[in-house]
């Protein structure tokens, strides 16, 4: 087991207990379960050119959302992969000063599906345990964010006044 899966398998669980209570900004912020995990990779031992990949993968990526997302999502496969980074670059174009090239977008595929490979096919268990405690942890991020979001309503809704109090007598 790498040191990545190990710190993961210490961190996650103390965070489920922890989120019970609390959650950071960046958890209420998740969109998909895959927000909550891990926003790094320890590639060192990757061939030089995945490093390489993975610089290209980090700056690019990082601009529109955390690296949580892809590295932690269930896509595996380099067809799905090149899939979603076309769309990717299709919405970058949109956005000033986001664009990232076709050379990069070809590099990024080729990392998400190298690292793919490796720790979603060949660490299907670690991935697949990871994922679980990421569901649940989401699960419960959502039923925080309801929460809250049911005590602001509360706030600003006023209640009605009771009839007959507060009422002054009109003369007659």
């Amino acid at each position: 087991m790498n040191n990545h899966w190990r710190l993961l398998a210490v961190v996650l669980p103390a965070g489920l207990a922890w989120a019970g209570e609390k959650f950071t900004a960046e958890q209420l912020k998740a969109r998909f379960y895959y927000d909550l995990g891990p926003a790094t990779l320890d590639v060192s031992s990757y061939p030089k050119r995945k490093q390489e990949n993975y610089g290209v993968f980090a700056r690019n990526c990082s601009q529109c959302h955390t690296l949580a997302r892809p590295i932690n999502a269930p896509i595996v496969k380099r067809e799905d992969w090149r899939r979603y980074v076309r769309r990717m670059h299709l919405k970058t174009k949109a956005a000033t000063g986001t664009d990232f090239s076709k050379t990069d977008g070809e590099e990024i595929v080729s990392f998400l599906a190298f690292d793919s490979k490796l720790r979603k096919v060949h660490g299907k268990a670690a991935f697949d345990a990871q994922t679980a405690q990421l569901k649940k942890l989401f699960e419960d991020v959502t039923a925080e964010r309801s929460r809250r979001q049911q005590e602001q309503d509360q706030k600003k809704v006023k209640p009605a006044p009771m009839p007959g109090v507060g009422v002054k007598p009109q003369p007659h």
